[in-house]
């Protein structure tokens, strides 16, 4: 059991102020980040407050017992794996609608707001393109500080020189999904920022966002020597703007993918040892079978001693050669979110983990359904 340091809560008395509220103990609450149930507790008595001030989240505050804190214990058991995450698709997907406001002069004027979705739902068609404004409005490139890392694709030790090498999904303001071998290199060094809101690396546009990275989370269970449990996440050091340009996907928690077709997306390199794109490239891939992708990775190396496992990994690729390439390294594999009312989503199926070499054979996705409930409790405390 995590050890609980007294100091935390004397630091978020402070915070919080000595406010005294009528309410009482065992009274039902909502944590308000996560739209759960929960029920009025002593911190002491709430062993998930505990692990969330270790990760310095405050908990949500019901009242004062003189001076000690009663808080909102979220009821983590009855939580299912994916029910927060489809909550959170449809709260972000509402981020697709930016409001204006008319310029100064105008008699009476009110706010506008209008619909900005930058895709269309549409027939799925193997092969690569570039993407458009808003297309991909998740997509996120993270950079090192080490010039070592950019040897290929530039190099330098500040956000306006630095190297781009791998790719993340935004899974809200405060966390990214990637892959887990993205997270640190022995010869590139930690990954230290994330650049948001744009499909050209170089842009200058307004919604660009630069946040700088607070924490990397590895998944517990991940080796750098192995293939498997390849996933990740980063923390934010502040909150990103959420808005059109800069959006969270939706995570894809069933294990079976109806899909026959999915996209993959990144700024890695158009071909084996190449450079890379300057704008963020998008391929139709087709989602290979099980005894397929099983055949063609069966002499994989000790990076792979239990070959393919399908509850935890995907294979897709195309006959035409089309493929993920090195660059794109922890970027996302999605589908259309087509399940429901929500709109101008996608759903999060893989994580981009490794393949033979650019095009030719069908690259390997670490499977999101099968991380589910770790993402969430790390997301959405």
């Amino acid at each position: 059991m995590i050890s609980f340091n007294q100091n935390a809560v004397s630091l978020l008395c402070i915070l919080v102020g000595f406010v005294y509220s009528q309410t009482n103990l065992d009274d039902v609450c909502t944590v308000k980040s996560t739209s759960l149930q929960g029920v009025c507790k002593f911190i002491k008595d709430c062993p998930r407050a505990q692990e969330e001030l270790q990760q310095h989240h405050l908990p949500q505050i019901c009242g004062f017992h003189r001076f000690d804190p009663i808080i909102c214990c979220p009821s983590v058991a009855t939580r299912k794996p994916g029910e927060i995450s489809k909550k959170k698709c449809e709260e972000y997907s509402a981020y697709v609608n930016e409001t204006y406001i008319p310029p100064i002069g105008l008699i009476d004027a009110e706010p506008v707001t209008s619909y900005e979705c930058g895709h269309t739902v549409e027939t799925l068609i193997v092969g690569g393109t570039e993407a458009q404004q808003k297309e991909f409005p998740h997509m996120v490139s993270q950079e090192t500080d080490n010039q070592k890392a950019c040897a290929a694709i530039g190099y330098g030790s500040s956000v306006k020189d630095a190297g781009w090498f791998c790719g993340g999904t935004l899974l809200s303001d405060e966390y990214v999904l990637t892959a887990a071998h993205c997270l640190s290199n022995q010869d590139w060094g930690d990954a230290k920022w994330v650049k948001l809101g744009v499909t050209r690396l170089t842009s200058t546009h307004r919604k660009r966002q630069h946040i700088e990275i607070a924490e990397l989370i590895p998944h517990p269970k991940y080796k750098s020597a192995s293939h498997y449990y390849d996933i990740g996440l980063l923390k934010l050091k502040k909150l990103a703007k959420l808005n059109s340009f800069s959006r969270p996907a939706c995570l894809y928690s069933k294990e079976e993918i109806t899909a026959e077709k999915a996209i993959a997306t990144g700024w890695g390199q158009t071909e084996f040892s190449g450079t890379s794109s300057n704008d963020l490239l998008k391929v139709t891939l087709e989602l290979t079978d099980r005894n397929t992708c099983t055949r063609l990775y069966e002499h994989a190396g000790r990076r792979l001693k239990n070959g393919i496992l399908s509850e935890s990994q995907i294979c897709a690729g195309s006959q035409l050669g089309n493929d993920t390439c090195q660059g794109d390294s922890g970027g996302p594999l999605q589908i259309y979110h087509i399940h429901d009312d929500i709109k101008c989503m996608y759903d999060i199926i893989g994580v981009v983990s490794f393949g033979k070499g650019c095009s030719g054979s069908p690259g390997v996705y670490t499977r999101i359904s099968y991380y589910i409930k770790w993402i969430e409790d790390i997301v959405w405390p």
